[in-house]
């Protein structure tokens, strides 16, 4: 099987090709071909902006993982760039990917379409936000808002183009990242433990290395039964005061990590990624030994 992957030398994009090269034909679709000339895959220049680029990438492939997308970062983009990035970049993808005959589809989503409950374990069935009518949700709280109103709409864009298309989709939901090469959460807590003092909340979220949603986006493309399915690839929920007193444990760091009592728990019932795609996160010791 020949697969493309959009934004395959970004932080998840380069954990994607690393899984699925083992397994198929990669096909990298990116803006800056020369930064990945490590990753040891074919890579084609095309912008989400440009559908005729997309389509010629994807041309010749049996299958797409759209994974490109604008996520927050130390920089605060703008509404209109959410919007640009990830509904027009989303629409865009998926009109290539018509336009080059290509049907089996795995959509790189977020757990950030939810309307979160906290101390409820959320199933995919789960009441999911609103783009177009926007009000106060609990992950305004650790995502920024204009990420996950644009997200919850590029996949309602991906059901409602499969659905018409007759496109063999499949959605992954992760929970926040973290991993090898992460400019963001991962860099913001190695950064933190370079405090000598480090405020940590009890607040329970979910945290996914890269590498097991790379490895659950490898199953979905060889397990039909994920075809018309969305999918929590979410891991343990987890306190940032634990997650970095494992940190400091590992590493040897020298920062005192201080709870500061949140009582707040967000998470999300993984079972069907389970059972289907055989999705079982890494122990975070082990996890953050090799980061």
């Amino acid at each position: 099987m020949r697969v493309a992957v959009t934004g395959a030398t970004g932080f998840l994009g380069s954990h994607l090709v690393e899984v699925l090269r083992e397994r198929f034909d990669v096909r990298g679709l990116v803006r800056s071909p020369e930064k990945g000339a490590h990753l040891g895959i074919e890579l084609v220049r095309a912008d989400l902006t440009d559908v005729a680029a997309l389509t010629e990438g994807m041309r010749g492939c049996d299958a797409l993982v759209a994974n490109a997308a604008l996520a927050p970062g130390w920089a605060k983009p703008s509404a209109e760039e959410f919007v640009r990035a990830n509904v027009e970049g989303a629409e865009n993808q998926l009109r290539a990917a018509v336009d080059a005959g290509v049907k089996r589809i795995v959509w790189i989503s977020t757990v950030a379409v939810y309307r979160t409950r906290p101390w409820r374990t959320l199933a995919e069935d789960a009441e999911k936000i609103d783009p177009a009518h926007p009000r106060f949700d609990w992950n305004n709280l650790t995502t920024d808002p204009g990420y996950a109103r644009s997200k919850a709409a590029a996949e309602r864009l991906a059901w409602d183009w499969a659905r018409e298309h007759g496109l063999e989709l499949t959605a992954l939901r992760p929970g926040p990242i973290y991993g090898e090469r992460d400019p963001k959460l991962t860099a913001r807590y190695q950064r933190m433990l370079s405090w000598p003092v480090v405020l940590a909340p009890t607040a329970q979220l979910p945290h996914v290395h890269a590498g097991d949603v790379a490895l659950a986006a490898a199953a979905a493309l060889e397990n039909p039964a994920s075809v018309g399915r969305a999918y929590n690839v979410t891991g343990e929920s987890i306190s940032v005061w634990r997650l970095l007193s494992i940190w400091k444990r590992v590493t040897g760091a020298r920062a005192l990590v201080v709870p500061v009592p949140v009582p707040l728990r967000i998470a999300f019932d993984d079972s069907a990624a389970a059972r289907d795609l055989g999705f079982h996160p890494r122990p975070f010791e082990e996890a953050l030994a090799k980061l």
